[in-house]
């Protein structure tokens, strides 16, 4: 048996001390993979989050169907609903007789309405009231009180009710109507006025439309009054 060189100095044990720079060194790249699928796990959330149905995200563009039911809770009237931020479309699908369409431009002050059926339309200044009957929207609120939540065509909606004043009798009264908005879309999802009709958004997609939706036909001739494209007011026309 040969015994140490009593000058040699005793090695380490390796059972009791930190990894040498050859371990720390694998150690480290052993970590290295984690972080990235870490990082890329947290990019996948973040981009879910954003496209998720409940995110705050603004949609600017899309068509739904706007369906009005009366007090009675008949189907009164259906129209295609066509937006493109600023630019807004209403197609009257039924009753289909007469074939009317609205478009309110707001970017532009102006307000189009066209009679399919008399190849006909009418441009005037966007009002503030016309666009109002068209959605079932208070004019003025004398106050307003927040009523809950509530999902709407598959959209998170806040519910409020809104009080307004009108002209009855030759006297001021108040009324209430209750609203159902998106924080999503620039529309209400549902509206449900002080006679009871409701005002709905149903089928809601997102998508552009194509710019010439929200321009008259070139082919349809342009009246000089709103007499020669509608006998009165389409939207007061309707029955309860």
């Amino acid at each position: 048996m040969i015994d140490p060189d009593p000058g040699e100095a005793p090695q380490p044990c390796c059972g009791n001390n930190l990894p040498n720079r050859k371990e720390a060194i694998k150690m480290k790249k052993k970590k290295q993979p984690r972080r990235v699928v870490a990082v890329a796990l947290l990019v996948m959330l973040m981009v879910a989050g954003v496209a998720a149905p409940g995110s705050a995200q603004k949609i600017t563009d899309f068509t739904a169907d706007q369906v009005l039911v009366g007090a009675k809770g008949k189907v009164e009237r259906e129209s295609k609903l066509t937006v493109a931020g600023e630019r807004i479309r209403l197609d009257r699908v039924a009753p289909a007789d007469p074939k009317l369409s609205f478009i309110f431009r707001r970017d532009l002050k102006q307000a189009v309405t066209i009679n399919a059926g008399k190849k006909t339309y009418f441009e005037g200044p966007f009002e503030e009231k016309a666009f109002a009957e068209a959605f079932g929207l208070p004019l003025a609120a004398k106050a307003e009180r927040a009523a809950g939540e509530e999902s709407v065509s598959g959209f998170p909606g806040a519910k409020k009710e809104v009080d307004q004043e009108i002209d009855f009798k030759k006297a001021k009264k108040t009324v209430t109507s209750t609203v159902w908005s998106s924080e999503r879309l620039n529309l209400p999802l549902r509206v449900k006025t002080p006679e009871g009709q409701v005002f709905e958004l149903r089928n809601i997609k997102e998508g552009k439309a194509d710019p010439a939706v929200f321009e008259p036909p070139k082919d349809f001739k342009k009246a000089a009054a709103l007499k020669d494209v509608l006998p009165s007011d389409p939207f007061l026309d309707d029955e309860d």
